[in-house]
């Protein structure tokens, strides 16, 4: 096989693997908005033990082999692989690493219970955390869709400002509240 096919395999494996943490957190993210308790939330504090390490591994890898797939496949005179190698590292590192300070300061909070429990589950709900992960996914999903689309400088700057604009907007939308009561759903 020859080389290209291997990191081209790979690369699409740190994109499944990103996209699988993405609705990870999602998912968590939702059902911890949604707690009524603290019992109800506890679950999702962290549903997947070290889902930060997959999260980095697949950004590197998706860099690296992005890098070596575009420097082997594509012209450089091309804008949009330098728009996606700069708009990736810049949302997930920044935004990645604020999202872990606050998930690490709500989990040592809900363990050593030093809040009561209407401030644990206002820590869970701030609205930076659902920010922050729309943010992320909207920064991929405008990266995936330069890769596909491949446009020149001011498309591609469009598109990925087009794809962060739609992900805020849809942070700043309320997410449904859901609770069961009696059992019933």
């Amino acid at each position: 096989m020859a080389p290209i096919s291997i990191v081209l395999i790979v690369h699409v494996i740190a994109v499944f693997i990103l996209c699988s943490v993405f609705c990870i957190d999602a998912t968590a993210l939702m059902h911890l908005r949604s707690a009524n308790t603290v019992s109800e939330a506890h679950p999702w504090i962290e549903p997947v033990r070290n889902l930060r390490a997959f999260a980095i591994g697949a950004v590197i890898t998706i860099q690296i082999s992005g890098f070596y797939l575009v420097f082997r496949t594509v012209p450089l005179h091309e804008a949009w692989p330098r728009v996606a190698m700069v708009i990736l590292p810049a949302f997930m590192i920044p935004f990645g690493n604020m999202t872990a300070r606050r998930m690490r300061a709500i989990r040592k909070a809900f363990k050593m219970q030093n809040a009561s429990s209407a401030q644990l589950l206002e820590m869970l709900r701030a609205p930076f955390l659902k920010i922050s992960l729309a943010l992320r996914i909207s920064a991929f999903f405008g990266v995936f869709l330069l890769v596909s689309v491949k446009p020149r400088l001011w498309g591609s700057i469009t598109l990925v400002g087009t794809c962060l604009g739609i992900g805020l907007l849809c942070a700043l939308l309320p997410w449904p509240r859901t609770t069961a009561t009696n059992g019933s759903v």
